[in-house]
């Protein structure tokens, strides 16, 4: 160091001079600390050498350099490990899960009140439309009627036909008490009808059989004479011989016993004629009552079929006055009201409301533009971010994707992208905030992770990718 020269040490203070002014603006006084003060002017290169000597003490500036590097690879090694996320991006709007339902009036009739209005958020099963249930319930009333009717009458004919009796439920007889009385009456006037005409048969039967009896009592009484008779002749016909007894009174027994054979006979053949008269009878008796429970049979059937037919009419009507309040299928957002006058007539099958279904998910469509789909895949998370509502105050919601279009889509401008269609959990923001069908959002599609130096390195691969091979 004492070799050099004043010269040589005024070109080195003057190289040095920018350099000490950077250190002294940026490094401040932690180089100050490092370097020792000198109060010498620059022009004295005594205390310049001096200075230089400082400058070029090894420990110093290697501690120095040894913390740039360790910065350095400490920053690397972050940016090697520290993963940040991967999305595609695109935007897409909220879209119905369902088209727009419209809902008709199926049968008809006056306008009675309207309960809702356009934009008014509804439940399922809201009534949205009434219309007048009048006629419908008069006709349900008539019906209701004819049922009961027919249901007291099929009770009376089944009481008939079983032989029963008529024993109408309570129900029955609190709904329709008149008609329960007339089919009473009905009743004990058809069974008296019945039970008079077994009746007379059973009459006559009592007859025939007292008549069998009255004959075989004659047939008895002839067997018995002719028994008596003939012992009587096998006495006398030997006392004939000797002449104790003349020949006529022989005569006379056997034509008595000619008598009572006849007598015989006859009760023989009048026992036959009587026992088929019984037979008669008794068959009458039986085709009484077939006949009856025959007539109530049949009269029966046609009553309950009535009253099938009459049970689905019955049906019908109790339907129309249910639709007459006209509710919605959805929970939804009333699009347009096609009706708006009470009073006015609705004609069967007009469409008279619009509801924009709303559920508990939401399905939005979002436009991913070629180069990222190939990363794409049903079931991938994403995040929506609602334009109407300011991301860093409300948040967004969280998403699936649902499905891909299997082919892109050009636009009018002539932009390719495919459509991606995602549902979220849930249909409000923040618990609170309704997300309604044609609300524009940024999808993020969640596609993986990579680390910040591979995301640092993307434009020095790239650039070295496409260096040296332009035209």
């Amino acid at each position: 160091m004492a070799d050099l020269n004043e010269k040589t040490f005024l070109g080195l203070s003057r190289w040095m001079a920018p350099l000490r002014r950077f250190g002294d603006r940026w490094l401040g006084g932690w180089v100050g600390r490092l370097t020792p003060e000198t109060r010498r002017e620059t022009t004295d290169w005594a205390a310049d050498a001096d200075w230089a000597q400082l400058q070029q003490e090894p420990l110093r500036a290697r501690a120095l350099l040894r913390l740039a590097v360790l910065l350095v690879v400490l920053l690397l090694i972050w940016a090697a490990l520290a993963q940040v996320d991967e999305v595609a991006r695109g935007e897409g709007k909220v879209v119905p899960t369902r088209q727009v339902q419209v809902i008709q009036s199926v049968d008809g009739g006056v306008v009675d009140e309207i309960l809702v209005r356009e934009g008014q958020v509804v439940e399922l099963g809201q009534v949205l439309l009434r219309v007048d249930p009048t006629r419908f319930k008069s006709n349900l009333g008539e019906s209701r009627a004819s049922q009961l009717a027919l249901q007291a009458k099929a009770l009376r004919l089944k009481a008939l036909t079983r032989g029963g009796a008529f024993n109408p439920s309570d129900e029955l007889m609190r709904d329709a008490p008149d008609i329960v009385a007339h089919e009473r009456r009905l009743y004990e006037s058809k069974r008296d009808e019945i039970s008079t005409q077994v009746s007379m048969a059973q009459n006559q039967l009592s007859q025939r059989q007292q008549e069998l009896n009255e004959v075989r009592a004659r047939k008895a009484q002839a067997e018995q004479g002719l028994a008596s008779l003939q012992k009587e002749l096998n006495a006398t016909r030997p006392l004939v011989r000797t002449g104790a007894v003349s020949e006529v009174e022989v005569l006379k027994l056997e034509r008595e016993q000619s008598r009572l054979r006849g007598d015989r006979d006859q009760a023989s053949a009048q026992i036959s004629r009587v026992q088929a008269s019984i037979s008669e009878a008794q068959r009458r008796i039986e085709e009484v009552q077939l006949n009856a429970r025959n007539l109530m049979s049949a009269e029966l059937s046609e009553t309950m079929s009535r009253l099938s037919a009459l049970n689905e009419g019955d049906r019908a009507l109790a339907d129309k006055v249910a639709k007459a309040d006209i509710k919605s299928p959805v929970r939804g957002t009333i699009k347009r009201l096609l009706v708006n006058t009470v009073g006015g007539v609705v004609q069967p099958g007009k469409e008279v409301v619009e509801v924009v279904p709303l559920d508990e998910a939401l399905i939005l469509e979002a436009q991913i533009t070629p180069r990222d789909i190939a990363f794409l895949r049903p079931g991938l998370k994403a995040t929506v971010k609602f334009t109407a509502y300011d991301f860093a105050i409300y948040g967004g919601l969280d998403a699936v994707v649902e499905n891909i279009s299997a082919d892109s889509v050009v636009d009018q401008k002539g932009n390719a992208f495919y459509l991606v269609r995602l549902r979220t959990d849930k249909a409000l923001l923040d618990d609170k905030l309704p997300i309604i069908p044609g609300m524009v959002a940024q999808v993020d599609i969640l596609t993986g992770k990579k680390s910040v130096l591979s995301y640092l390195l993307k434009p020095v691969l790239r650039a070295k990718a496409n260096a040296l091979s332009e035209r």
